[in-house]
């Protein structure tokens, strides 16, 4: 289904469209985890090389009481951390120039190694969007309305950008959602 060394963005929204609460917490989406095998799930874990974050995610995480895994334990990929702002001293992630998204795009597919480059979070994700650089998104949609948060697309003003469906599914009362830039 997915591009074995694509760029995917992939994340989880409530049904009005928020990838996180307004007090920057993903927990809404707990309690729709599932025990149920999600496929598309085990694909991007089978053929991820490489993340692609920003600050943002970045700085949010560090005040957590544990430091977030994207995908559990068991995967240990390099971590990328977009920033315009200067490079922390933190040999666990490698950072990249946030005024050449281009260039933080190609550090993360060389990091990548042939696997593919998912992109975590919504800020990021959008301007790598708009910018062309995303191969396909995963979206999973979670049965929940929570009225304000991070939106998961930023209104820029710019134009819309035009997707197609290429893939609807369900697990548990999560649905999954594949779509390609047009």
């Amino acid at each position: 289904m997915f591009k074995k060394d694509g760029v995917i963005w992939h994340t989880a929204i409530s049904l009005d469209g928020f990838a996180a609460d307004v007090n920057d917490s993903l927990k809404f989406m707990m309690a729709y985890e599932t025990t149920e095998p999600n496929p598309l799930v085990d694909e991007v874990v089978a053929n991820i090389g490489c993340t692609l974050g920003g600050r943002r995610g970045y700085d949010i995480s560090r005040n957590w009481d544990e430091e977030p895994e994207a995908y559990g334990e068991e995967v240990t990929v390099p971590e990328v951390v977009v920033t315009r702002r200067p490079f922390p001293d933190d040999p666990k992630y490698v950072f990249a120039n946030g005024n050449d998204l281009p260039g933080a795009v190609a550090k993360a597919k060389a990091m990548a190694n042939g696997k593919m480059v998912v992109i975590l979070g919504p800020t990021l994700g959008s301007a790598l969007l708009r910018a062309g650089l995303v191969d396909q998104i995963f979206l999973q949609v979670a049965p929940v309305m929570i009225g304000a948060g991070v939106k998961i697309f930023a209104d820029t003003g710019e134009p819309p950008v035009q997707l197609k469906r290429i893939h609807l599914s369900q697990t548990g009362q999560t649905t999954n959602m594949v779509f390609e830039p047009r």
